[in-house]
């Protein structure tokens, strides 16, 4: 039988099948996805891959790494902030366009089984009221975060610096409620089922909750923890935690 707690920490590396990595850890699935790497995976390495494909492999070691074990982070300067961006936007795009229509999907279930009953109309709204907040949250970044790494010049100066640090400090304060948000309502289901309930349909609502908040928290340590404070560097402003 395999050792779960091996598997959590041992660290994916270059030389690593990709379908054995997966294998490990399902949930990394929609991450390859979003380096391009989508079919034909067979026996080959996560370094064969890259070359064939031409991604860098060091990045997407430290991005699945990142997502595979909590006790695991990227050198934040070693971190290159293009392939980062990207991939936040990549981020960004699959959530729109699977998981919130996934979740929407399952309310809709709920809905049609628990008609009118107290625990789906409050579900309902507090989902729609987060989905909301977030979809804001992204754009902010998209609009606001995001063009700041593309807009140095070739030597390294501030070509057009058209937002300030204070949208990065609005940044931290918009992730302040990422960990608790949906564990909120995931309490809430818990506390809430209604005997005789489908519970099916509530472990898939639970279950995609539950991945989803997981992938938000990684999200925001990309965000938080290398992109803010590389940006505050490159723009001549002194990185102060305590200022946030």
């Amino acid at each position: 039988m395999r050792d779960p707690d091996s598997s959590e920490q041992a660290l994916i590396e270059a030389d690593d099948k990709l379908c054995e990595v997966l294998g490990r850890n399902i949930d990394l699935l929609p991450i390859v996805f979003r380096f391009g790497i989508s079919s034909n995976v067979g026996q080959s390495t996560l370094g064969e891959i890259c070359l064939q494909k031409k991604i860098d492999l060091d990045f997407l070691l430290a991005v699945l790494n990142t997502y595979h074990s909590n006790n695991y982070f990227p050198n934040t300067d070693s971190v290159n902030l293009s392939l980062l961006t990207d991939f936040l936007i990549r981020t960004h795009q699959h959530h729109k366009q699977v998981t919130i229509p996934l979740l929407g999907s399952l309310m809709q279930e709920l809905k049609i089984k628990l008609p009118d009953t107290k625990l789906i109309i409050t579900l309902e709204k507090y989902l729609n009221d987060y989905v909301s907040r977030l979809i804001d949250h992204i754009e902010f970044e998209e609009k606001y975060i995001f063009p700041l790494v593309g807009i140095l010049d070739e030597n390294g100066r501030r070509s057009d610096l058209k937002t300030s640090p204070a949208n990065l400090k609005k940044l931290f304060g918009q992730h302040s409620n990422v960990e608790t948000e949906i564990s909120d309502l995931i309490i809430i289901i818990l506390q809430h089922i209604p005997e005789n309930a489908d519970i099916q349909i509530f472990h898939d609502m639970l279950h995609t909750l539950s991945h989803f908040e997981k992938e938000q928290i990684d999200h925001a340590r990309f965000e938080d923890k290398i992109l803010v404070p590389r940006l505050l560097k490159l723009y001549g402003t002194k990185f102060r935690s305590d200022a946030f």
